[in-house]
Order: structure tokens, then C-alpha cells, then sequence
């Protein structure tokens, strides 16, 4: 679900409350939701309004391409494609999932190794985030001195 799904749905119970009302069924905002995130298997064309989201959606689910190369396989523009993702028509939660294991890194201190394996991985061993291990790689940190220079390096 996306952060503006979040906030409409959020407006939404401010205005009318958290209680089942018939007031807040007729809110056109609530209808608009109800249409945008309808059950496929109930209403396979509203969801699903054209045989290249169909393809899209599949080769999300089945592939480990890059996303840009899933857009033009399947027809659309790299960011068109994007938003849709944003926006919930297309579910890339598998693609997440298989993608993240494909890269493997070292993390080295100064010249060390430290630790080996996918990014969540070093970072559950050494107790940080994520984003800290990803953190060495930006050009503001190369950018100054450290007492100890940490460094991620993919293995091919």
C-alpha cells in the first residue's frame, strides 16, 4: 500500500470516524479506492485493464531482469513503468524478494575483511543498518577523512 493510499484512507476516518457508517460508504474518495484495489479474481478487468499489465505482472513475478528491461519487454516507458508500481497496479513484491539475493558483497575496514554476504546479511552480522553498510559507497563519505575507511565491494 502506498503512503497516499495511507493519507486517503487516514482523511478519511478523520472525517467520518473509525465506526462502520453508510456515510463514509458513499465517499467518493472511498469508492475510488475500492475501484483502484479491487479483487482480481472478482473483477479481473478492473484491475487488470490491458494484456501488457497482464504481461508485466508475470514477468515480475517469474524473472530476475532488471526492472527497465521488464518495461520495455513488456511495452512501457521505464518511468510509466515505475509508477505503476508506486501506484499498486503492479505487485513487485516477488521481484523484491528474488532480487535481493543476487549480489553478494565484501565489507572491509581498512583494507580488512570483515564480513561477506548480501548487504542485509553484513548488516545483521555487525548489528548496523542496512543503510549504514550502503552508507560507504556515497560520494559524501569518500569525501572525507575517517579514522577508519569502510568499504563495499560487490563479488562478481
Amino acid at each position: 500500500m502506498t503512503n497516499s493510499v495511507i493519507k486517503m484512507v487516514q482523511a478519511i476516518e478523520a472525517d467520518y470516524g473509525t465506526v462502520n457508517c453508510k456515510e463514509a460508504s458513499n465517499d467518493p474518495r472511498l469508492k475510488a479506492l475500492q475501484r483502484r484495489f479491487s479483487d482480481p479474481i472478482e473483477h479481473p478487468k478492473k484491475v487488470y485493464k490491458s494484456d501488457r499489465l497482464r504481461k508485466a505482472q508475470r514477468l515480475l513475478d517469474n524473472t530476475n531482469l532488471p526492472k527497465y528491461k521488464i518495461a520495455e519487454k513488456a511495452g512501457y516507458n521505464k518511468d510509466y513503468f515505475g509508477a505503476l508500481c508506486v501506484d499498486g497496479f503492479l505487485d513487485d513484491s516477488k521481484w523484491y524478494i528474488n532480487r535481493k539475493h543476487l549480489h553478494n558483497y565484501k565489507y572491509f575496514c581498512d583494507d580488512k575483511l570483515i564480513a561477506e554476504g548480501t548487504i542485509n546479511q553484513i548488516a545483521m552480522k555487525l548489528g548496523k543498518s542496512p543503510s549504514t553498510i550502503r552508507g560507504c559507497t556515497l560520494s559524501s563519505y569518500k569525501k572525507y577523512k575517517h579514522e577508519h575507511v569502510y568499504k563495499l565491494v560487490k563479488v562478481k
